[in-house]
């Protein structure tokens, strides 16, 4: 009989023991829920749910969605002419190499005027005494000693003298062919001795001290570009260089054909850098629909898709779904549940909860939020 009882006494002292240590932990979680949790705040342990991450937050801005657009452009001189002859005649003087860069009114091509300077100093010859002998014919009318007849004949001997010496100048002047605007000469294979006729070419000129290059936009993008809009460009074949411009011309209509419309940005060319000619890629950004900015890390993601967590009026996360549009560097362009100047988090996203406290802080700009702090 002893060893039944031996087993009773210890199933018995099992028994208090276990009552006194629930007892024991149920006093001490009760002391645990009920004292101050962090921030002094009852209940705001892991074990109450009102953890307060430590994150960063950022205001939600309003922005637009850029809307770039990539085509192939060709360059032409902001000036260039075709630089022909108006007469016929014998070369003189070529005063130009091809490349050579000329100011307005230098030489280019001098062409033989001798039968020209003749008429030119006959003409000047015949100009003066046609002027005096009209004067003296007036005031011989005057004094009524030559008839009025005589006189209107003097007159028209004068007026035909002063256009024949209008002509002879200007017979002299078209043998000199001179640069309309400064520039760059190009190519050209005439020598001293050529016959040149009327309406040959003699060389060409270039003003490449600022360049246009012409593109096409499809039909769909050109609501998207505007005067004064930015343009960058680079040659197909060196794309590491690029040249900044501005749209300066837009077509008044979409070609029926190609269905794009035409646009002329303009470059300035000091570095003479841009060759009339080449071809380009250009690209240009153009702002399109609304959109909100939010920083790249605040998108948090689950099986409902996309998310932010925003402030509430309570001081609490709170989930707010979004669809995002376009990333932008380390910005991130959305649209959805969510307005300009909501307080959201944008770093340690993933440490908060729906309700968790969430600190009013904020940086001026999404894309440069403030560094990770905790709630006061």
């Amino acid at each position: 009989m002893k060893t039944p009882l031996l087993l009773f006494a210890g199933v018995l002292a099992g028994v208090l023991l276990g009552a006194g240590a629930v007892t024991y932990v149920g006093n001490s979680s009760g002391d645990s829920a009920g004292a101050p949790g962090q921030n002094g705040r009852p209940g705001a342990g892991r074990g109450a749910g009102r953890y307060t991450p430590v994150v960063s937050m950022a205001v939600a801005e309003q922005s637009a969605i850029a809307r770039t657009i990539d085509v192939i452009g060709e360059a032409r001189a902001s000036r260039n002419v075709a630089i022909t002859s108006e007469i016929t005649g014998i070369i003189e003087e070529v005063a130009i190499a091809p490349g050579a860069r000329v100011s307005e009114g230098d030489l280019i091509v001098r062409i033989n005027d001798d039968e020209q300077q003749v008429a030119l100093t006959r003409a000047r010859a015949d100009y003066p005494i046609a002027r005096a002998n009209a004067e003296r014919y007036r005031n011989l009318e005057d004094s009524e000693a030559a008839s009025e007849l005589e006189a209107e004949q003097a007159q028209n001997a004068y007026i035909a003298a002063q256009a024949a010496l209008r002509a002879a100048e200007v017979a002299v002047s078209q043998r000199r062919i001179v640069a309309p605007f400064s520039g760059i000469i190009g190519l050209s294979d005439i020598e001293v001795g050529d016959f040149l006729r009327a309406g040959d070419p003699v060389t060409t000129l270039d003003d490449t001290s600022s360049v246009f290059i012409e593109f096409a936009v499809p039909q769909e993008s050109a609501s998207f570009i505007n005067i004064g809009q930015p343009v960058r460009a680079a040659l197909t074949s060196a794309a590491a260089q690029f040249y900044d411009g501005k749209i300066v011309a837009i077509d008044s209509r979409v070609d029926p054909v190609s269905r794009s419309l035409k646009a002329e940005a303009l470059f300035e060319n000091a570095n003479g850098r841009l060759i009339p000619g080449a071809v380009f890629a250009v690209s240009t950004t153009a702002e399109g629909e609304d959109a909100i900015a939010l920083p790249g890390l605040a998108l948090q993601w689950d099986r409902a898709g996309a998310f932010v967590w925003r402030r509430n009026d309570d001081g609490a996360a709170e989930r707010a779904a979004v669809v995002v549009l376009q990333r932008r560097d380390d910005l991130v362009l959305v649209e959805g549940e969510i307005s300009a100047g909501d307080v959201i988090v944008s770093e340690g996203a993933d440490r908060v909860r729906r309700g968790s406290p969430l600190p009013a802080k904020t940086s001026s700009s999404p894309a440069r939020h403030s560094a990770p702090t905790a709630a006061n």
